[in-house]
């Protein structure tokens, strides 16, 4: 604020002064009207690591159960694969088992005939069991390679297993990670908008308070001058004794030459040569007093 405008508020001041002593002898209360105090919104936003827990938070379930998800289907996986296995195995076995029994029965069909036909011991009976052994033994190594290629498979599945789940528990917590830096980066634009929207709404609420306390202030001051003049106007109608008079100029003048006193020689003198209020204001005595000591 200029130096101007500093002047001019303490002249303000004091002709509010100078009124109150020239009406009631100052006794005049000011008018106070209720105050309405608008309640501005709070907020404490919250830190990166609280919307960072509270990210966790949310999503924790989505993360177990993910992960659950992940080892059951693993683990189902692995318990068919061994009951598959299991399954070969019967299989293989029963296979083998048939064939041990096909054997014997043709060893001892052939065996009879041979020992029927007067042959059991010649070289034809030796031949059949040879070709009845070799057929066996071919057969029997069949079914052991056919079974042992696919339990040779199913095991090296079975081993994959824990490798397949870490893989698959990798990929899920990547995808979790990006999830979870999506609802934190969300969390924190949240967090933005309402820091902005308390401001703004503040901002409003403090645009009208100042305007409701400016009313409040105009109104309490119009009714304070509408006071003051009604009270001038009912004691300038008073015949005040000469006493009296002397000491409301006294009062007046001890408030003018406050005011002018404070100010610089050559501010004192400017303002009692440019203002008639001081003159309007004070006997022609107390008026010659006060220009003596400020206007010469």
């Amino acid at each position: 604020m200029s130096k101007a405008n500093d002047v001019n508020d303490e002249r303000d001041k004091l002709k509010e002064q100078i009124e109150r002593l020239e009406t009631s002898d100052g006794n005049i209360a000011v008018p106070r009207l209720p105050s309405v105090k608008l309640e501005e919104k709070q907020y404490l936003p919250p830190s990166d690591a609280e919307l960072e827990q509270s990210a966790l938070g949310e999503l924790q379930d989505y993360k177990t159960r993910g992960e659950q998800a992940l080892r059951d289907r693993s683990k189902a996986d692995a318990d068919a694969m061994t009951a598959k296995r299991d399954a070969y195995i019967d299989g293989r076995d029963a296979e083998l088992s048939a064939l041990g029994e096909r054997y014997e029965t043709a060893v001892r069909a052939t065996d009879a005939d041979a020992v029927k036909r007067g042959l059991a011991r010649s070289s034809v009976a030796a031949v059949n069991r040879g070709e009845l052994e070799s057929e066996y033994l071919r057969k029997n190594a069949d079914v052991a390679r056919t079974y042992g290629k696919k339990l040779s498979e199913l095991d090296a599945d079975i081993a994959a297993v824990d490798d397949k789940l870490r893989a698959a528990l990798n990929d899920f917590n990547l995808s979790y990670a990006v999830k979870l830096n999506g609802r934190l980066s969300e969390l924190k634009a949240e967090r933005a908008q309402k820091v902005n929207d308390v401001a703004e709404y503040n901002n409003k609420i403090r645009v009208e308070q100042a305007k409701m306390d400016a009313d409040r202030a105009k109104t309490e001051s119009d009714l304070l001058s509408d006071a003051l003049a009604r009270e001038r106007v009912a004691k300038s109608s008073d015949k005040l004794s000469s006493e009296a008079r002397d000491k409301l100029y006294r009062a007046v003048y001890a408030q003018m030459d406050g005011f002018l006193g404070s100010m610089s020689p050559d501010a004192a003198r400017i303002e009692i040569r440019n203002h008639s209020y001081y003159r309007e204001h004070l006997s022609d005595y107390y008026y010659k007093r006060l220009y003596d000591k400020y206007g010469e």
